[in-house]
């Protein structure tokens, strides 16, 4: 039984889900607060299983994964900020982006290679997000890019990166120092902004919304944690690959629950993107 190809679904599923409950819960609490409990509560759930781990960090280590956390606040707040004022059917699958950025990564670092037909899949995938990015009904006004579609494309680069900085991190030092770490850092810098506003509307907001911030902290932890499991064994291009179809779910939950409405042309481009991520996936196990 093939593990990492396994754990790389779990995580596709994981943050299909993962990012529908966390688009729900941006707009009771906030990017700031939603992006809290994600890093730092999950940081500390994950401490008593790298406290061995720990005493075998150099300061070298430290410091890279420092930066990491640093790069996963950027991520994950404009991330956020795109899935707050943005479509989760649109801003999914322009962060589709992040694919073929992860894998030149790949190609560059790891020395893996990117065959011609993935090429041409990585070249459709960029057209598909061009077109679901655009509103073609507005296309001569200056508001012509759908809410959040510049965010989501800036989100999608940052985002290739942490991808391929996490999975150097899995491979070299241990996959959940690669997690915990980095997010106690991006967790830390998230409170430090909290705690300039008021606590009280914090504390309300978990008391009213605990359901909900649970499962969403759950869900986006165990994908995390399947990612670098996986990518410590596996391939960094398989692995990528796999869990971006991630997107499908999302822009599923999108149009169905979201009930969200998008132009006949934006759904070819989530279908070219959807198909060229899947493609890739299939073609690059």
């Amino acid at each position: 039984m093939n593990w990492p190809i396994i754990l790389a679904f779990g995580a596709m599923i994981g943050w299909g889900v993962g990012d529908f409950l966390i688009q729900r819960t941006i707009k009771k609490i906030g990017e700031l607060e939603t992006l809290y409990w994600i890093t730092l509560f999950s940081s500390v759930i994950l401490t008593p299983l790298v406290l061995d781990d720990l005493k075998y960090l150099n300061i070298k280590q430290i410091f890279f994964l420092i930066v990491l956390g640093c790069i996963n606040f950027a991520s994950g707040f404009i991330h956020f900020k795109a899935l707050k004022i943005g479509k989760l059917s649109v801003v999914e699958t322009i962060l589709s982006i992040e694919l073929p950025l992860t894998i030149i990564f790949g190609l560059i670092f790891f020395q893996e290679i990117l065959s011609p037909t993935q090429i041409i899949l990585i070249i459709l995938l960029f057209i598909g997000v061009i077109l679901i990015s655009i509103n073609f009904e507005k296309i001569q006004k200056k508001d012509f890019l759908e809410k959040g579609a510049l965010l989501a494309l800036l989100s999608g680069v940052i985002i290739a990166i942490v991808n391929f900085y996490t999975a150097a991190q899995a491979k070299s030092i241990s996959p959940l120092l690669a997690i915990w770490l980095p997010w106690l850092v991006c967790g830390l810098i998230c409170f430090s902004h909290i705690s300039r506003r008021r606590l009280s509307n914090f504390l309300e907001h978990s008391r009213q919304h605990g359901r909900l911030i649970l499962a969403m902290v759950i869900i986006d932890l165990g994908a995390w944690l399947a990612y670098v499991y996986a990518v410590a064994q596996e391939k960094l291009t398989i692995t990528i690959a796999i869990t971006e179809s991630y997107i499908v779910i999302a822009l599923l939950l999108g149009v169905l629950a979201n009930r969200e409405k998008i132009k006949k042309i934006q759904y070819v481009g989530a279908a070219l993107a959807v198909f060229s991520s899947l493609a890739i996936s299939l073609i690059s196990h």
